[in-house]
C-alpha cells in the first residue's frame, strides 16, 4: 500500500501550460485527505517552485534543486548540498567550447555567466523551447518570465561569482539544439563528483552527484520512518531517472514522458494534458496502480 507519493512538477504535475489544473490540485488534497504524504520534487529552487503554485495553497514536503535541497511541510531546511566550487572552471571550459548559455543557481536567485548587454534577449531565446509556439511579445508579458527576469542576476566572470562566496546548487546549461547539449553531456559527465540531468532536450542541469532527486526522496522518507515499498514516484524527463533507480514501491512515467523514463518505469499514467498525475494518484489511494501497470 502506497504511503507517500513524490511528484516532479513540470511535465507531470503541471501541464503543458505550466499550471496546476483543477482536477491534479482536488487530487493531491484528496490524497494528503486519505492519510498519504504528498511530497513535491522539481528541479526548481524553493522559491520558484513555491512562486508557481501560490494560487494552490499546499502543505507538503519539498525536494528541490534537484536534490540539492530537502524542506520540511514548513518550509524548513533540513539539508542541503551544494556543488564544489573547484569543478566550476572546468565546467566552463566545456561549455565554452559551444554556442551554449550557462547559469549558476542559489535558493532565490540565478547568476547568469555572460556579458551581453541584452540579459533580457538572452532569457528571451532560451525561453523559448519553454513556451513552444508562444510570439516573443506573449513570452514577455507571461508570469513566468517576469518571475524569470525578477530572479536572474549578471556577472561578467567566474572570478566575479567566486568572489560573492555564496551556495551554488545547480548549474544550468542551455543550447539551441540536442546535438549540442549531447556534445555538452559527454564532457561535462567526465567530471568527477558531477550528476549531469536534463529537464529538457536543450538543457543540461549539473548538481553534486548526491544531489539527485532518488537519493533525497529516498533519505528524507527514510528519516520519517517509511520503507522504500512505501513510495510512489511520478516524473517525466531525464532529471527524474534517479527516482526510477532507487527502486521505490512505484514508479510511474507520464504519458508524455522521455524515453528513457518509459523504459524505466513500472507504471505508465496518461499525458500532463491528460491530468495524468492525478489519475495515478486517485489509482494509488484505491489500491488500483495494477491498471497501469507496464507490461513487459
Amino acid at each position: 500500500m502506497i504511503k507517500v507519493i513524490a511528484a516532479d512538477m513540470d511535465g507531470t504535475l503541471l501541464n503543458s501550460l505550466h499550471t496546476l489544473s483543477g482536477e491534479t490540485y482536488r487530487t493531491i488534497q484528496d490524497v494528503q485527505r486519505s492519510g498519504i504524504r504528498f511530497m513535491i520534487a522539481t528541479g526548481r529552487d524553493f522559491p520558484s517552485a513555491r512562486d508557481t503554485l501560490r494560487k494552490f495553497p499546499l502543505h507538503c514536503d519539498w525536494i528541490t534543486g534537484s536534490g540539492a535541497e530537502i524542506r520540511s511541510e514548513d518550509g524548513a531546511l533540513l539539508q542541503t548540498i551544494p556543488m564544489d566550487v573547484g569543478c566550476f572552471e572546468r565546467i566552463l571550459s566545456c561549455v565554452r567550447k559551444y554556442p551554449a548559455g550557462i547559469r549558476f543557481c542559489t535558493t532565490g536567485k540565478d547568476l547568469v555567466l555572460t556579458d551581453t548587454d541584452d540579459l533580457e534577449g538572452q532569457l528571451l531565446e532560451e525561453s523559448r523551447m519553454f513556451f513552444g509556439g508562444n510570439s516573443d511579445e506573449e513570452i514577455r508579458s507571461s508570469e513566468q518570465f517576469q518571475q524569470m527576469i525578477k530572479r536572474m542576476s549578471q556577472v561578467g566572470s567566474l572570478r566575479e561569482l567566486l568572489d560573492l562566496d555564496i551556495p551554488i546548487y545547480k548549474v544550468f546549461v542551455n543550447a539551441e539544439n540536442g546535438d549540442i547539449i549531447r556534445e555538452i553531456w559527454k564532457e561535462v559527465e567526465k567530471i568527477p563528483g558531477i550528476a549531469v540531468a536534463s529537464s529538457f532536450f536543450n538543457n543540461l542541469e549539473l548538481t553534486d552527484e548526491k544531489a539527485q532527486k532518488g537519493p533525497a526522496i529516498l533519505k528524507y522518507t527514510q528519516m520519517l520512518g517509511y520503507q522504500k515499498e512505501d513510495v510512489m514516484v511520478l516524473g517525466d524527463s531525464l532529471n527524474d531517472l534517479s527516482m526510477f533507480q532507487a527502486g521505490f514501491g512505484a514508479a510511474v512515467a507520464m504519458g508524455n514522458a522521455h524515453e528513457k523514463i518509459l523504459d524505466a518505469a513500472g507504471y505508465v499514467t496518461r499525458s500532463n494534458d491528460e491530468d495524468g498525475a492525478a489519475f495515478a494518484m486517485r489509482l494509488a489511494m484505491e489500491d488500483r496502480l495494477e491498471e497501469i501497470k507496464k507490461v513487459k
